[in-house]
């Protein structure tokens, strides 16, 4: 066979290509004398759609609801004692003082810490519900006196004060 046919001359050729390739290729290291470091720094950016106001309310709200959970037998004692009664405005009333000046005291800043936790409870559901403060006052009035036990004090729409 003859170095001049066309086969014989495509792998001549290819092999010079190969060869040509081999001992041009580069040598890469892939190894580096350290360890290689990334110092990488991020942000995270939170935004908040609601009102800041409104997470406080809520808080305040919350916070109501604990109170009045805790001070409930306290409050009832109060009704039982027949010293405090359910008033016309859905707030709790000091209808007999007690003849003891502690427990006077005591009866009145349980009483203003039970009404300051309604009036928050009665401002949500008024913004809430859309109604006025004083409709919502008077459906808790009435929702009041219906929970109230035989023998506790309850104001009438008219004012009038009658034991339950």
């Amino acid at each position: 066979m003859s170095a001049s046919t066309p086969s014989a001359r495509s792998f001549a050729l290819l092999l010079t290509g190969a060869l040509f390739l081999t001992a041009c290729s580069p040598t890469i290291k892939v190894s580096t004398p350290e360890a290689v470091k990334l110092d990488v720094k991020m942000t995270v950016d939170v935004y908040s759609k609601s009102d800041p106001r409104a997470r406080k309310d809520e808080d305040e709200q919350m916070q109501a609801a604990i109170t009045r959970r805790n001070q409930q037998s306290e409050i009832q004692t109060l009704k039982n004692d027949r010293v405090a009664g359910e008033n016309r405005e859905g707030y709790l009333a000091l209808h007999q003082p007690p003849a003891d000046p502690k427990y006077l005291e005591y009866a009145r800043k349980l009483i203003s810490s039970e009404n300051n936790s309604r009036a928050v409870i009665y401002l949500a559901a008024a913004q809430r519900e859309g109604k006025p403060m004083e409709m919502l006052q008077h459906d808790y009035a009435q929702l009041w006196r219906d929970r109230s036990f035989p023998g506790e004090w309850i104001q009438k729409d008219d004012g009038t004060w009658v034991q339950k």
